[in-house]
Order: C-alpha cells, then sequence, then structure tokens
C-alpha cells in the first residue's frame, strides 16, 4: 500500500466517484439512500477538486496493486479561531483491503498530515450503530454530542454522533497499532501508556 496527499485530484477523478458509488452500496457514506447516479458521482468528484485546490479539505488517497482502494476526505477550518480542528467528512476502504490493517495506516497518515499542517483536533460525525462508528469507537473516538434525528433512511429516523480525538493521542495509539503488526511480539500496551511512551522520546 502507498498513500499519497495530491494536490490536484481531477486525475483520479472517476477513482473517487467509483468509491463514492461503492460506498453507497456498502452503506459506508451518509447522505444517499439509493445508488449514486453517473452525474453525482462526477458532481462528487468535481467538488472535490475545486474543495482540495481552494485549500478546504485535504483528500488522502490509499493504492495497491489494482488501483485506488481507500480515500479518506478532511475539511480544514478556515476560521482564525477554530483552525486547530479538522473533521473527517468521509473515509472509505475497499473491501479487498479491509482487515488487514491498512485502516490503521490511513489513520496513521491522517494524523501526520494533520500535526504538519497545525490541527490538533479531528472530529467525525457518524451513525449510531454503523460499521463507522464501530471503527472510530475502537480508536479511541470519544462522544461529545448526539442528535436523535440526525439522518432518515427509508422513513426511519437514526440517532447520530458527534465524536472528537486528540490529533497527538491518535497518532500515538495507531504508532503502536502499526508497531505491534511489524512485531507481533511486542507486548499489548493500553492507549494510555502508548500515549505516555511517545510523548515521552
Amino acid at each position: 500500500m502507498t498513500w499519497s496527499w495530491p494536490t490536484d485530484v481531477r486525475p483520479y477523478s472517476t477513482d473517487l466517484a467509483s468509491m463514492l458509488a461503492a460506498s453507497v452500496i456498502d452503506d459506508g457514506i451518509l447522505g444517499f439512500t439509493e445508488p449514486v447516479t453517473p452525474a453525482q458521482g462526477v458532481g462528487f468528484a468535481e467538488d472535490l477538486a475545486r474543495r482540495v485546490g481552494t485549500g478546504e479539505a485535504l483528500v488522502l488517497l490509499g493504492q495497491d496493486d489494482e488501483g485506488v482502494c481507500a480515500m479518506c476526505v478532511v475539511a480544514l477550518n478556515s476560521m482564525p479561531n477554530c483552525r486547530h480542528l479538522s473533521e473527517v467528512s468521509k473515509a472509505y476502504l475497499r473491501p479487498r483491503i479491509r482487515r488487514t490493517g491498512a485502516v490503521i495506516e490511513l489513520v496513521f497518515a491522517v494524523c501526520e498530515r494533520l500535526a504538519d499542517v497545525g490541527v490538533e483536533r479531528v472530529l467525525i460525525d457518524v451513525r449510531e450503530g454503523s460499521p463507522a462508528h464501530r471503527v472510530w469507537s475502537g480508536f479511541g473516538f470519544t462522544t461529545y454530542g448526539v442528535l436523535d434525528d440526525y439522518s432518515r433512511v427509508r422513513g426511519i429516523s437514526h440517532r447520530g454522533l458527534y465524536m472528537t480525538h486528540a490529533v497527538s493521542e491518535l497518532q500515538a495509539v495507531t504508532a503502536d497499532r502499526l508497531a505491534r503488526r511489524a512485531d507481533p511480539t511486542r507486548r499489548h500496551t493500553t492507549p494510555q501508556a502508548a500515549i505516555a511512551e511517545r510523548t515521552s522520546r
């Protein structure tokens, strides 16, 4: 797997539209209840290219031998008093790379990039009980707000959770997981211990 932060995502428009469509079928991205049309996919890719071009967003892409297989869209905050905050607005991994540890690599890469641009805290919002909720909770994201009528899918209302994590702490946790994946004999540490170990260096 290789990871990159392209400053121009237009060459990846087809891949981005394809992953959006796949994620909707996979229940991975909110906002769509029906399969994405070609026009919607093009619109998504074009809007993302515009936002990256203006500095409103960052896009992380993961590629393997078969092509682009992961993406993460991070929305930056332009408000002077809130530039320490950012939001993961979309993230998706193709099924072939799930359960391979790729999600740990993705989160670590996001942390590195956010630290580089001065972001100290990352925010997300997820539907309660969704795969995204389980994944981000597993990384230690904590809930700071709840919206009961967060999304409506086929007439059913779902609760939404607003979650957050300090970038430095998340980076320490993911770095520890990557180290344990590379060396299975490495002892397991708690998130608190991983943070303490990394900050003491």
